[in-house]
């Protein structure tokens, strides 16, 4: 199956432009049909659905287009693609890391106004948690 550059980028969620800015930064390769219209393989489809992955967990333009270099050229970047990834793993753990902590405190400060509403609490709750949050760190 084939998809135009409109039938892809509903199929998988992303613009048009988006579909464009990848060819021309190399990262996808479309063939080219009568009058030099694009045409996606599924092969392209699911390759750009990777780049999309990546993206989202905050791989950079230029990993992406090294990781592409590599993967095109075959068996002998398989080593270079694994250290691309593995380097990229170790940043988003660290990004999970924080993403943890964050929502823990979110959570303790949605759990703490609400509280404070059902026990009719509300003057001064900015200081109240404050105070709570110094207590909670000497623990």
């Amino acid at each position: 199956m084939t998809y135009r550059i409109g039938e892809l980028s509903k199929e998988i969620g992303v613009s048009e432009h988006t579909l464009r800015y990848y060819e021309k930064e190399g990262l996808v390769v479309p063939e080219r049909g009568e009058n030099n219209i694009r045409r996606y393989t599924e092969h392209n489809k699911l390759w750009v659905e990777f780049i999309i992955h990546m993206k989202e967990t905050g791989m950079s333009l230029e990993d992406l287009k090294n990781y592409t270099q590599l993967w095109e050229s075959g068996e002998e970047g398989t080593a270079e693609m694994i250290e691309i990834l593995t380097n990229h793993r170790e940043k988003v753990k660290k990004q999970l890391d924080t993403f943890r902590k964050n929502l823990e405190l979110l959570n303790k400060k949605i759990d703490f106004y609400q509280n404070s509403l059902k026990e009719n609490k509300s003057a001064n709750l900015y200081k109240t948690f404050v105070d709570k949050k110094k207590n909670d760190e000497k623990l």
